[in-house]
C-alpha cells in the first residue's frame, strides 16, 4: 500500500513538473530582440556551470583522496588505520538544450540538462578492488536567467531553477555481502529522494580567461517524503531515527539543504594557465542511523538526525584551450579538501569525515 501511494505521489509530481517545463519552453518560443529560438537550440552557454567546490558538479572529476577510515566501508579490515587511500570518480554532464541573448545582450537565458554519477572505489584492496558506493542525480532541465550589469566589481547576476531532480544511491555488491558476513544490524539504507533547487550567482565567469570572483547561494527543497528509508528485509527498523516507522517510512525532519560557494580565477597566462581557488560551506542533514551497530549488540545504540556544516575546498591550476571555450576545453589539477559528514550514499550518517588528495577535472 505504501508503495502504491509512493508511486501515485511520484506520478503526480512528475506531471506537475512537466507542466512547469512546458510553460518555460513556451516562453522560449517567443522571439525577443536577441537570439532567435532556432539559432539557440543546443547552443553552449558560457554561464550556469558548476564551481570547482561543488559536491556534485556537472563536469568530470577524479579524486585520489587520503580519507577517514571506517569499519563499515573498510572492505579489507585495515584495523588501526585512521586514514587510508581511496579512489573516487564523478562523471557529470552539462547538456545544452537552448541558450541565447535577449534585449541586445543585456539579458541571457540558458536551458541545460544536468546529470551526474559518482563512483567510490577501493582500488587499494588488492583482493577484489570493490565498489564501495555509487550515486546518481538526474532530472528535468535547469533554467538559468542572466542579467549583465557591468558596474565595476559587479559584472552580472544569475538565477537558476531546477524544478525536479532525483538522486538515488546504491552500495557495491561486495559491501552488501560483507555486511551480512559481519552481522551488521543495518545492511542497506535506501537513499532515494526528489528535490527542487534554486541558485543565485553573483559574477558568473562568462569570460573564462579573465580574472573573476564568483559568489553563489543555493537551496535544495524536498518535493515529498524524506531523504531515506529502510526496506523490511534490509535491517532493524528500530535503529532508525524514531520519526521513521512502518507507518511513516520516510524521514523528513530536515527537508532542505543550503550552501554558499565562492570561486576565484586569476588572469590567464600567455600559455593558457590560470590559478583557481574554490570553497563551499554547506548546511545539510546527517542521517539518523548508526551503520556500525551489530545484530548481536545488546543494548543497541541509536543515532538521532541532526544538521551539520560541511566544508569543501579546491586549489590548483587550470589550462584553457586557446581559441576554444566549449565543452571539455578546460583541464584543471589541484588539491581538494573536505570535512563534515561523509558525502556519499548511506554513509551520510557518518560525521567527522575528512579527506585530502589530488583532484583532476575536465570541464
Amino acid at each position: 500500500m505504501c508503495l502504491i501511494r509512493a508511486r501515485a505521489s511520484l506520478s503526480f509530481l512528475m506531471k506537475r513538473a512537466l507542466l512547469i517545463l512546458s510553460a518555460c519552453l513556451a516562453l522560449l518560443s517567443v522571439r525577443a530582440e536577441g537570439t532567435p529560438f532556432g539559432k539557440g537550440v543546443f547552443r553552449y552557454a558560457q554561464f550556469g556551470h558548476s564551481l570547482y567546490a561543488d559536491m556534485h558538479p556537472n563536469f568530470v572529476r577524479m579524486d585520489i583522496p587520503y580519507c577517514t577510515n571506517n569499519p563499515v566501508y573498510d572492505y579489507s579490515s585495515h584495523a588501526g588505520q585512521d586514514y587510508r587511500w581511496h579512489t573516487m570518480g564523478l562523471f557529470g554532464l552539462n547538456l545544452p538544450l537552448w541558450s541565447g541573448n535577449i534585449a541586445d545582450s543585456t539579458y541571457a537565458l540558458a536551458v541545460n540538462l544536468n546529470m551526474s554519477a559518482n563512483l567510490w572505489m577501493d582500488f587499494y584492496d588488492w583482493s577484489t578492488s570493490p565498489i564501495v558506493d555509487t550515486d546518481y542525480r538526474i532530472g528535468l532541465p535547469t533554467f538559468i536567467f542572466l542579467h549583465r550589469l557591468n558596474r565595476g566589481f559587479v559584472k552580472n547576476y544569475s538565477v537558476a531553477w531546477s524544478p525536479f531532480k532525483h538522486e538515488s544511491t546504491h552500495l557495491g555488491d561486495e559491501m552488501q555481502i560483507r555486511y551480512l558476513d559481519r552481522g551488521y544490524a543495518i545492511r542497506r539504507v535506501n537513499v532515494s529522494y526528489n528535490y527542487t533547487e534554486f541558485v543565485f550567482t553573483l559574477n558568473e565567469a562568462e569570460d573564462r580567461f579573465a580574472q573573476n570572483h564568483t559568489f553563489r547561494l543555493g537551496l535544495m527543497l524536498l518535493w515529498h517524503g524524506g531523504w531515506f528509508n529502510l526496506d523490511p528485509d534490509a535491517g532493524d527498523e528500530s535503529l532508525l531515527d524514531p520519526r521513521g516507522t512502518k507507518a511513516v517510512p520516510y524521514v523528513q525532519r530536515n527537508p532542505w539543504e543550503l550552501y554558499l560557494q565562492y570561486q576565484y580565477q586569476s588572469p590567464t597566462s600567455k600559455h593558457g594557465f590560470q590559478g583557481i581557488a574554490s570553497a563551499e560551506v554547506r548546511n545539510r542533514e546527517c542521517y539518523g542511523f548508526d551503520l556500525s551497530v551489530l545484530a548481536s549488540d545488546d543494548p543497541k545504540r541509536t543515532q538521532a538526525e541532526r544538521r551539520v556544516f560541511t566544508y569543501n575546498i579546491f586549489a590548483g591550476a587550470r589550462y584553457n584551450t586557446p581559441m576554444y571555450d566549449g565543452p571539455f576545453s578546460r583541464v584543471a589539477f589541484g588539491v581538494r579538501v573536505y570535512h563534515g559528514n561523509c558525502p556519499y550514499g548511506e554513509y551520510r550518517s557518518i560525521d567527522n569525515y575528512s579527506q585530502i588528495g589530488a583532484c583532476l577535472l575536465f570541464e
